[in-house]
């Protein structure tokens, strides 16, 4: 399938082989036009650097999808309006995409590494979207204090809140720390100047940390909106959360959710989310959710 791709389109080739070059080269910021804006990244981010710099885009179906579910049944419109929460949104390649493509005229980015921050930052400017953009330095979690922060080198997607000095499946417990501040998003919307009536959509992807997210973001989530949210078991578990306070948390502020894939959509009551505890369980597994509440 991939070698098609490249036969559909050469340039796919010709840009791998630059960013194979590139990778290896010494570490750079380097900026491309992409679906999801102009963005600058990490010249050694293995991950979204590579699909922004071959592609020209990150995670396009994913992001169609969802918002087409959403419009579709009627838990969103596509009217310009309104405010996108984008938690762990990294150098903002999430809401940049949504604001520049209509969905919302307004973000609220939550990102609390200092290299992703950065790059975030610069993103918001070269964009025109500064002004719509609030960025705030927090990870958001069940309550308010400080937490470490493992980096990752390769992937700036999986920075990750460190539970315990545990053993990982990738090593992830001899990764370089960073404290950071952690927030609960009640508490920062309560704070901010954020129409909280204003609030369409949040776009979460916290490497396991949802649980605690949630728990953090009652106040909010009650408000029915819908959360477009990665769900990765071996994460969830690593961040000391366990399997029945995860499925108790989601169960008390979702009614439904929505499993993408390639092939489709099933839409299932949240009691049902508790087998893919089991489905993907292996460290590599993961699934992409849509979590609503039904009337």
């Amino acid at each position: 399938m991939r070698f098609a791709r490249y036969l559909r389109d050469p340039s796919l080739a010709v840009r791998k082989l630059q960013w194979q070059r590139l990778y290896s080269g010494p570490r750079r910021d380097i900026t491309v036009d992409s679906y999801n804006g102009r963005l600058t990244f990490d010249s050694r981010d293995k991950l979204i650097g590579k699909y922004l710099y071959v592609d020209r885009a990150y995670e396009r179906h994913y992001l169609e999808q969802a918002l087409g579910i959403l419009e579709r049944d009627g838990y969103l419109r596509r009217d310009g309006r309104g405010t996108v929460l984008d938690v762990g949104a990294n150098i903002g390649m999430i809401c940049i995409a949504l604001l520049t493509h209509g969905w919302f005229d307004s973000a609220v980015a939550f990102e609390p590494a200092p290299r992703n921050l950065r790059l975030l930052e610069h993103n918001a400017e070269q964009n025109g979207c500064a002004d719509r953009i609030v960025r705030l330095p927090y990870a958001l979690s069940a309550c308010d204090g400080e937490l470490e922060l493992e980096l990752s080198e390769y992937n700036s997607g999986d920075n990750r809140i460190r539970h315990r000095r545990a053993e990982g499946a990738w090593q992830e417990d001899r990764r370089d720390v960073v404290r950071v501040p952690v927030r609960t998003l009640d508490g920062v919307l309560a704070s901010a100047e954020v129409d909280r009536d204003e609030l369409r959509l949040a776009w979460v992807d916290i490497q396991g940390h949802e649980g605690q997210f949630f728990q953090g973001a009652r106040e909010t989530l009650a408000r029915v909106i819908p959360v477009v949210s990665e769900f990765w078991p071996y994460a969830i578990l690593r961040s000391g959360m366990s399997r029945g306070e995860y499925m108790r948390t989601v169960a008390e502020l979702f009614t439904h959710f929505y499993h993408l894939t390639d092939a489709g959509v099933d839409k299932l009551p949240i009691a049902h989310l508790d087998a893919f505890f089991v489905r993907y369980a292996a460290p590599k597994e993961n699934a992409q959710m849509i979590l609503v509440r039904d009337a």
